[in-house]
């Protein structure tokens, strides 16, 4: 018997915040199932019909009214009896919020390395010569701050472009980060399976990760991409699906708000997470899948996010803090894509950017009053992930700090802010 539950958003959420219990199981069929909240019975029905790969699953909308602190969702199977013959449990924080948000960063992006050495010229010097173990205390340095949400920016690194490449006729010649069986390609790093220490790690603090399925080719969402795509995952799968701390799936491919990129792009990506999700529904059906778009020109692709936000679980744009002359306010930006996720099924989060460009093009971390002004003015977003730890952020004593002194004060700074609150 095979069976599973993800929340989403993940803990903790705050109680203002729409959360998705969903459930799915493999195996002999059931008399009924049931879904309880705190105690209390919130679902209780037959089975219905397993898809192509044999899985029941199904989506239980979770109301937090009136409830704080530390609660259990737990789901059963149960025989004609009533007798539980498997279950399902996980913890859930609700914090008390006015609005969506709990008001902290709950995640953050973590680049085994940089994709721009020029951008990354601060980190990917030390970043190249992480062992296992210093990803394991990064991964300890998140949690001690409640950033508990890790998005795995890429398992492959090839600086392709959609339209500018002929991969389909010349093959793939990308490097992956850990030891791929589909590719020979590998990235010249320190640790050999920085994804196992994490997930690993992960698994021991109750944490959430999300591999970075990509990259195949920046923004390209053909039916090639799509095709390489399932041919990393079925294998990501395979290697590290055992991990109770996979919660979804990342494509790390990007796209700008207006969906521009290509004559084609917005019929593609359409296409792509509707064939992704296809193999997620196979995989296991409770996996969230998200795409990190920035949010420049939504209105002028307004009906093809509408069809796109229906294929995905997580939008999580990013860029708000410097929208193009000419576009939507900030405020006016969120207001829409929340809307187009409300009404599509979707679940919006940010991805916030905790880093300031300088002369030289380096990424160098932002000021924590500018993190706390956005925090307290974008609070209608379920989560807040930050971009990206690896690099801006450093706890003090950790044996090696890509980024510097700079990175280790921002890290202070930002722990000396949430414990003040």
């Amino acid at each position: 018997m095979e069976i599973s539950l993800k929340l989403l958003p993940v803990s903790p959420v705050s109680c203002r915040a729409p959360v998705d219990a969903r459930y799915a199981f493999r195996g002999a069929a059931p008399a009924e199932l049931r879904l309880t909240l705190a105690g209390r019975e919130v679902m209780r029905r037959k089975p219905g019909e397993p898809n192509a790969a044999g899985w029941y699953s199904g989506v239980r909308k979770l109301d937090l009214t009136g409830l704080a602190g530390g609660v259990e969702v737990k789901f059963e199977l149960l025989d004609e009896a009533g007798n539980t013959i498997a279950a399902a449990v996980r913890p859930l924080e609700v914090v008390d919020s006015e609005t969506r948000s709990t008001g902290r960063i709950d995640g953050a992006w973590c680049g085994l390395y940089h994709w721009s050495e020029e951008e990354g010229r601060l980190w990917n010097r030390e970043l190249r010569t992480f062992t296992a173990a210093d990803w394991r205390e990064l991964i300890r340095s998140m949690h001690r701050i409640g950033m508990d949400v890790v998005i795995l920016q890429e398992l492959f690194r090839n600086q392709e472009y959609y339209g500018r490449h002929r991969m389909p006729e010349t093959g793939y010649r990308g490097r992956a980060f850990y030891p791929s069986e589909l590719f020979p390609g590998r990235m010249e790093i320190g640790c050999p399976d920085p994804v196992e220490a994490i997930l690993s790690a992960a698994d021991e603090l109750g944490m959430a990760v999300l591999p970075g399925i990509g990259m195949y080719a920046w923004f390209d969402f053909t039916p090639e991409s799509l095709d390489w795509h399932c041919r990393v995952a079925r294998e990501v799968w395979k290697r590290y699906g055992h991990h109770r701390s996979f919660y979804g799936w990342y494509i790390s491919e990007e796209v700008f708000g207006d969906l521009n990129r290509g004559t084609k792009t917005p019929e593609e990506i359409v296409a792509f997470f509707r064939g992704f999700g296809k193999l997620r529904d196979e995989l296991d059906p409770t996996l969230p899948v998200m795409l990190a778009p920035n949010c420049f020109g939504v209105p002028s692709a307004l009906d093809s996010w509408k069809l796109l936000a229906r294929e995905l679980d997580i939008l999580c744009p990013f860029g708000f803090n410097r929208m193009p002359e000419g576009d939507l306010a900030p405020e006016q930006a969120i207001a829409l894509m929340q809307s187009i996720a409300d009404e599509n099924g979707a679940h919006l989060w940010l991805d916030m950017e905790i880093f300031l460009f300088k002369e030289d093009m380096a990424l160098y971390p932002r000021p924590v009053d500018e993190i706390f002004y956005e925090l307290e003015n974008y609070r209608s977003f379920e989560k807040v992930l930050c971009y990206q730890f690896p690099g801006l952020l450093n706890a003090p004593g950790s044996r090696l700090t890509p980024g510097g002194p700079d990175t280790v004060k921002l890290y202070c700074d930002y722990r000396r802010r949430i414990h003040a609150d």
